[in-house]
């Protein structure tokens, strides 16, 4: 999950699909030598636009689901990772994995998701900014260079 800081306000991407009315979550699979980490960089920038820096997991969530293309149910796990916006834009979606991508305000994500567990996923981001924010600033070390960044008002 992508935190964009614009202002006084931390944004989230929010996408739907084609052919469905579900608003959800950028996500998907992880592909052959790929880490979970990686995975959710790449997937973010192809359904939402957008590249961040992982700052650490929020979450997993399972659920099952019917793959129209296998014609039977599938058990899917999603790690989800609190992200820093780094660059993009919500224009470069791949049009052929989203038909939307929507940048909604952190506190009202919640309430535009389809399912619970993405939901509580907003929850736990939720926290894990306040944690972050104590003195009213996003700070946040960069795990590579281990500097402090300060990202927006929260």
């Amino acid at each position: 999950m992508l935190l964009i800081p614009i202002g006084d306000h931390l944004l989230v991407p929010l996408i739907t699909v084609p052919g469905s009315e579900v608003v959800g979550l950028p996500k998907g699979r992880i592909e052959h030598g790929e880490s979970a980490v990686e995975a959710a960089v790449r997937e973010m920038r192809e359904e939402a636009g957008l590249t961040g820096m992982v700052l650490e997991v929020l979450g997993t969530i399972s659920y099952r689901f019917w793959a129209r293309a296998e014609k039977s149910r599938v058990n899917k796990s999603v790690d989800f990772f609190l992200m820093l916006y780094r660059a993009g834009s919500p224009a470069s979606y791949r049009p052929d994995e989203v038909e939307n991508v929507r940048l909604v305000p952190l506190a009202e994500a919640e309430a535009m998701l389809s399912h619970d567990g993405e939901r509580a996923i907003i929850r736990a981001a939720r926290r894990r900014v306040r944690d972050l924010s104590a003195d009213g600033f996003l700070a946040v070390r960069d795990p590579l260079t281990r500097d402090r960044l300060i990202a927006a008002v929260a």
